[in-house]
């Protein structure tokens, strides 16, 4: 298979491609698009058939459910068997945007896509390009745009390295904004919990819920990201001090990741240095691990970080915990 690369205006995505994009889904095909938190790989959310294709594409395991992106709330209604009152003002408040609803399933949506369960998980992108699709085509299945274990693709060119011959097209609108996965909030049982911590700050969820658990066995279950690069995460100022001498005495080639929080000291200034970033609203960490595996980077020293970070760098602190 070939895979298209289509450029498209990331503010104002052109009707022509668009519908190419869109066509491609209708017949059964995927295609990759960006949203605001990573690149997605969408297929006909319908379709069991086009669904399986998602699953063969990442090396996915088949019981593990998709999310459904929509662009209205009448496709919502489509899909789930009621909108409770809680969700409609999760989703007045939060949608279009990093936040992922789970909810009681209507029969209609395929069993693949739901991993075998009664509940379906929905998100409403933001990213002008998804919407435009998913205006065209219906509600879409897509998970991440890479393979199954990989840090999830913040460009095209990174899902170019991993999907490239295994899907339709890619539409490239350039980098994602947010740079981390949905947060996942399941409202299908009596007791609401976060299966996931991502994009939306648990802080701003609990506004509306209140005191929420997070379910960390769920978060257990997310992988631990495969790259070429051994990643070793520093407990404290003498354990990166001592790291940094022993792996540049071992000759290897080694790069340190470092937050502006603190000023960890740096033995060799000739070692590559990535500032990692700990804005409000945004992360570049699955970015820095692509790029120093590109680059053939061998050790990927951390230097210590806070544990009682909040906002959006809980959810990263917990990507970080899982290398």
């Amino acid at each position: 298979m070939i895979t298209q690369y289509w450029k498209v205006n990331p503010v104002k995505p052109e009707t022509d491609i668009i519908t190419r994009a869109a066509a491609l889904i209708e017949d059964i095909q995927l295609v990759a698009f960006p949203t605001e938190t990573v690149y997605g790989l969408g297929a006909l959310a319908s379709s069991s058939e086009a669904v399986t294709k998602i699953f063969a594409a990442k090396g996915r395991p088949a019981e593990n459910p998709l999310l459904v992106h929509v662009s209205k709330i009448e496709q919502v209604k489509e899909l789930v068997l009621e909108i409770p009152e809680t969700a409609s003002l999760l989703m007045e408040k939060f949608w279009p945007g990093p936040l992922s609803i789970i909810l009681p399933s209507r029969k209609e949506v395929p069993a693949i896509v739901r991993g075998g369960k009664s509940s379906v998980g929905l998100r409403m992108p933001s990213h002008p390009v998804a919407r435009a699709l998913i205006d065209q085509t219906g509600p879409i299945a897509a998970p991440s745009a890479n393979l199954s274990g990989r840090p999830s693709p913040l460009t095209a060119e990174h899902v170019k390295a991993d999907l490239d011959g295994r899907i339709a097209a890619v539409l490239d609108a350039g980098a994602t904004g947010i740079g981390l996965e949905s947060t996942i909030v399941d409202l299908s049982q009596d007791k609401y919990q976060v299966l996931r911590l991502g994009g939306l700050p648990l802080e701003e969820l609990q506004q509306v819920l209140g005191e929420v658990k997070v379910n960390y066995h769920e978060n257990d279950k997310l992988p631990h990201f495969q790259t070429s690069s051994q990643v070793i995460i520093c407990q404290n100022g003498k354990d990166f001090i001592d790291q940094q001498k022993y792996w540049l005495g071992q000759k290897r080639k080694l790069a340190i990741v470092s937050s502006k929080l603190g000023q960890p000291h740096i033995i060799n200034k000739s070692v590559q240095v990535y500032d990692l970033d700990l804005g409000e609203d945004s992360s570049n960490l699955y970015t820095i691990l692509r790029d120093a595996e590109q680059v053939g980077i061998e050790i990927l020293l951390f230097s210590p970080l806070p544990q009682n970070l909040t906002g959006i760098n809980r959810a990263l602190l917990e990507r970080i915990n899982k290398l």
